[in-house]
């Protein structure tokens, strides 16, 4: 009579259990219903596992001050639910000998919450200790206590309890199934009422950390801050940027979440990086920071892995609106370089607010792609990779910027206010491209060569800074990967050389320092870089002599001989003229 009374409670206490969804309503119904269910007991406890922390916390209790029990942590194998946790089976501690025992490796911070929870220090008289166990994992353990003498457990109570903890962990399970579709779904709605309103990544961020109650940080690919939650998390970004940058390109690279225990403003936090991705591409990193000792919750950071996607397409929507506009620049930029600018029609420069203004001066760059082993295939992949972190970078200009793209080149035309330094604004964009050429090589694989053209004062005479930048990226093309990147004033007379043919070049190099190059080859001599530096020094033997760290007597005989050589008299006039422009061409040939 008394199995059938214990088994009609337990089926009352399992259909009281799946009365709810909500997660708290069942933990606390549990340990309500356990009370019931095994007579006898007059105390409970419902610990559940961090695997964060590595530790057992009690999540809710009856007969005990939730506000002292709560911060109890208890490793697995401390205490008689530790043991139970490590063990995975059931445990009956039929006596108070038995109890202390089962409690004596407890430290002494938990003998003390547990005293204070308690309200004095006693030590059950019998205990039962069961897993909770899902999944083949042990997810935590129900313990039930009897304070009353005269009273202990038996295997019966244990074999009832283990029955009862399985349906408990299945009402648990389906609790927190519930509890995470129906948070997923009000944290999606919510985010995707900011995304259709356009309101930007910013209120996003903002709306998902007001959600989950955390700071957060949204990184591009290329770890810069894109929106941040609130000002205060600005040093945080930095912080993460400046000694985990490492890090947070393995993140990018391998395309899973994982967290890291870090140090921000001299405090410790858990910083949790979610990759958001496409199909294809991995676009950034969202970033939680929170306090160390707080956990993210298993049900936010599943409504933040659900909230990726939002994210994904708000970066992405952004990138595509910056990408149509630098598409339809890329239209006048063609026109502008193939056909006079009075024949355009008037409507593209006024629906892209660019009129020609005579306080404005324009210059034309451009980035040559130089992989050619790669797969077309291959090279329309890095090349998106590029086009990105170029648009990128230039938002960041203050100059109207239009851009065409055309097969492995893409134009850049810049326009700027009249009067700014010149020299400045060059090297700016000698800065801005020098570090597009570093990322996409180290990022993409792709090899670049830009050249800058000269400026301009009017849309007539953009074709000059086109065609200069075009002869830069030439030049850059013969020197076999000694620099990258140049301006057509860096250039000088070398550009007379790049229409000229090479033999004709050599022939005239031959005919007039010919001799030189012989002797020196032949005797080891330094007539030929005497000479140079000699041009180099205005013809002036004694800074000549200081710049090769020689007496001035060795700068007298070394001209005499070049003289003797090559039959002159003196190197003044045509002669010097004809010897430095056969130096030019020297050093050409041998880039």
């Amino acid at each position: 009579m008394e199995t059938e009374k214990r088994l009609l409670s337990l089926i009352n206490s399992v259909r009281v259990l799946n009365s709810t969804r909500d997660l708290s309503d069942v933990l606390h119904q549990l340990i309500k219903e356990v009370l019931r269910v095994i007579e006898g007991s007059n105390a409970s406890v419902l610990f559940l596992y961090d695997k964060k922390s590595d530790e057992l916390y009690a999540k809710s209790a009856i007969g005990f001050d939730m506000s002292y029990l709560k911060d109890i942590r208890m490793k697995p194998g401390q205490g008689m639910s530790g043991k139970t946790y490590s063990s995975k089976e059931g445990q009956v501690f039929t006596s108070s000998d038995d109890t202390f025992e089962g409690m004596a490796d407890l430290t002494s911070q938990t003998k003390e919450l547990y005293a204070q929870s308690l309200g004095r220090m006693e030590y059950p008289m019998s205990a039962i200790c069961v897993p909770l166990i899902s999944n083949e994992e042990c997810i935590g353990v129900l313990t039930v206590d009897i304070y009353e003498k005269e009273m202990q457990f038996d295997q019966t109570d244990l074999q009832l309890l283990e029955t009862f903890a399985t349906q408990a962990t299945i009402a648990i399970e389906n609790a927190t199934l519930f509890s995470q579709n129906e948070r997923t779904q009000r944290i999606h709605k919510e985010l995707s009422r900011v995304f259709l309103s356009k309101r930007g990544l910013e209120d996003i961020t903002k709306t998902l950390a007001s959600l989950i109650d955390k700071d957060i940080i949204v990184f591009n690919e290329w770890i810069e801050p894109l929106a941040l939650s609130n000002e205060e998390t600005t040093s945080y970004s930095t912080e993460l940027r400046n000694l985990f940058s490492q890090t947070l390109n393995e993140v990018i690279i391998k395309g899973e979440v994982v967290f890291h225990e870090v140090t921000l403003q001299n405090h410790y936090y858990t910083v949790y990086f979610f990759p958001i991705k496409t199909e294809k591409l991995t676009l950034g990193l969202l970033t939680v920071v929170v306090d160390e000792q707080v956990e993210l919750d298993p049900l936010d950071r599943f409504a933040v892995e659900q909230a990726l996607t939002i994210f994904a397409m708000e970066i992405d929507r952004q990138e595509k609106l910056v990408a149509d506009d630098f598409s339809y620049s890329g239209t006048l930029l063609e026109q502008l370089l193939h056909e006079p600018y009075d024949e355009l029609s008037p409507n593209h420069p006024v629906k892209l607010n660019f009129p020609e203004r005579a306080d404005h001066q324009y210059v034309i760059v451009k980035l040559f792609i130089e992989n050619p082993l790669l797969s077309f295939e291959k090279l329309n992949e890095k090349k998106a990779h590029l086009t990105r972190l170029v648009y990128r970078e230039l938002a960041k200009l203050p100059y109207k910027t239009l851009v065409h793209d055309k097969n492995m080149e893409l134009t850049f035309m810049f326009t700027v206010r009249s009067g700014q330094n010149e020299d400045l604004i060059f090297e700016r964009l000698y800065q801005l491209f020098s570090k597009i050429i570093q990322i996409s090589h180290e990022q993409f694989g792709l090899d670049h060569f830009a050249g800058m053209g000269k400026m301009v004062e009017k849309l007539t005479n953009i074709n000059y800074s086109n065609q200069g930048a075009g002869r830069c990226i030439q030049y850059l093309q013969t020197t076999a990967g000694k620099q990258s990147i140049m301006s057509y004033s860096q250039l000088g007379p070398n550009r007379l050389f790049l229409k000229s043919d090479r033999n004709e070049l050599q022939e005239y190099v031959d005919e007039t320092i010919g001799e030189i190059i012989t002797y020196d080859r032949k005797h080891g001599s330094e007539l030929l870089r005497t000479l140079e530096v000699y041009f180099e020094s205005n013809q002036n033997m004694v800074d000549s002599a200081k710049s090769l760290y020689v007496h001035v007597n060795t700068i007298k005989y070394r001209l005499r001989t070049i003289r003797q050589l090559l039959n002159i008299t003196t190197i003044k006039g045509e002669n010097a003229f004809e010897l430095q422009l056969a130096l030019r061409a020297a050093n050409y040939l041998s880039m």
